[in-house]
């Protein structure tokens, strides 16, 4: 099925042309000393758009895009299996 272009869904998903994204932020609490090491490893993975420290409960936010509810499980799963990655709260957006 093709998706009509500028179509926003209400739920998770947003269509811009013929880019079909979910976007979310992940929080992550890291291991005393280990920060720099993860952020260092998610800003390899594909769907992250930006991650920037915090001060506060969590150490780091990961921005995420990503092209379906799959490829946004597993970054997620990637991000908490990241040495050093202690916890981590997965915030999806949603259109209202």
């Amino acid at each position: 099925m093709k998706i009509p272009n500028n179509l926003i869904f209400d739920g998770y998903f947003v269509c811009w042309g013929d880019l079909f994204l979910i976007s979310a932020c992940v929080l992550i609490r890291t291991t005393h000393g280990k920060f720099e090491d993860v952020v260092k490893s998610i800003r390899q993975l594909k769907a992250v758009k930006r991650v920037f420290p915090t001060l506060g409960r969590y150490d780091a936010v990961v921005d995420l895009e990503a092209s379906d509810l799959k490829e946004l499980g597993a970054t997620v799963l990637r991000i908490g299996c990241i040495a050093g990655a202690v916890f981590t709260e997965t915030l999806v957006e949603i259109q209202h």
